[in-house]
């Protein structure tokens, strides 16, 4: 399975828009930022928690009591509709936190006392007092509302299934319990989006497309369940069918690599290569850490004759992902082309 489908998170997960009691709109307020690993941007997967900051310089609980999110391809997240919980308790200091195997634990507190919009941007050091595995694999990534389920036991659920899927890597056994979170509260849209998500890194990709149509229905402008849908459409060959609700979502979110990646995908599977390669360039631009675009950019260059430039990126995306699925295939790739510029 592509590691750009192992997903598909990209989440971009939209609450509902709150209002003041007298019923004027609340300025929404958001928080923005990216997790950095090993001098680099992280991968896709990595937990992000929010919490009530007890003050600038306390470490928080790191429970993920106000909201939880993964990191996207660029390693960057969102928590959005923060208004409402400023408004519910008073909060203005937001802890910001991670906790990964193999690193120690970082936080930083977030002030949005006088203005809508923070930042903040998170390092990640390796523990070297701890033998773990500490990289998870690269793939689309997901971002998700601060808004949480109506009940308490589809909450427990939702932590429980998110675990499971984003830290453990264990998409099956996260399935059961967002198909609880679903069953508890069907309008919870976030949930229909999570579940497609596992049923896509379990490679049911018709279950996945169920599910995110489900999303998509309850949620019209969630990027990410249209990212879904295109994308489980992909999967199943139905390259036709797939470029309408790719295209949506790029117009929800156009820089979202991942829905870039793949469009082109999508184009060059109908033999349209100059529009797929519009939207390859594109997705390596957003994201030049994102493997699987540089082995269709390759492909591309050998449509254009250039083969020192393919060679380039057939390297290039080996030396991102060496083990990925399609890492035999590029070797072989790569040899042949080297031995024909041998050979000129």
């Amino acid at each position: 399975m592509r590691s750009s489908i192992q997903i598909v998170l990209m989440l971009l997960l939209a609450g509902a828009a709150a209002a003041q009691k007298t019923g004027q709109a609340l300025t929404p307020a958001e928080i923005h930022g990216q997790v950095r690993m090993d001098n680099r941007a992280a991968p896709a997967g990595i937990l992000v928690l929010l919490d009530m900051a007890p003050n600038r310089d306390t470490a928080p609980a790191s429970t993920g009591e106000l909201g939880r999110t993964v990191t996207d391809s660029s390693g960057k997240f969102r928590f959005d509709h923060l208004e409402t919980l400023s408004r519910a308790g008073g909060t203005k200091l937001f802890a910001v936190s991670i906790r990964y195997p193999g690193y120690k634990d970082t936080f930083q507190v977030v002030d949005l006392s006088f203005s809508s919009r923070g930042y903040s941007n998170l390092e990640l050091k390796r523990d070297t007092s701890k033998d773990m595995p500490n990289t998870p694999p690269p793939g689309a990534g997901n971002t998700i509302s601060a808004r949480q389920p109506a009940s308490s036991e589809a909450q427990q659920a939702l932590s429980k299934g998110q675990d499971l899927l984003f830290t453990k890597h264990e998409a099956k056994n996260s399935l059961e319990y967002f198909q609880k979170v679903v069953k508890i509260d069907p309008q919870y849209g976030p949930g229909y989006v999570l579940l497609g998500t596992a049923y896509m890194q379990s490679g049911d990709w018709a279950a996945a497309q169920a599910a995110f149509e489900k999303g998509m229905a309850i949620d019209p402008a969630n990027a990410a369940a249209f990212l879904g849908v295109g994308a489980a459409l992909n999967e199943q060959h139905k390259y036709d069918q797939a470029r309408s609700p790719l295209r949506h979502s790029l117009e929800l979110n156009p820089d979202s690599a991942e829905a870039h990646f793949e469009l082109a995908r999508c184009y060059w599977a109908l033999n349209d290569w100059q529009d797929a390669e519009g939207h390859v360039r594109k997705a390596i631009e957003l994201n030049k850490d994102y493997a699987d675009p540089h082995v269709l950019m390759g492909n591309i260059y050998l449509r254009h004759r250039d083969a020192n430039s393919a060679l380039s990126e057939f390297k290039e995306s080996l030396r991102l992902n060496p083990e990925g699925p399609q890492a035999g295939s590029i070797r072989d790739i790569i040899e042949k082309i080297e031995k024909a510029l041998a050979q000129r």
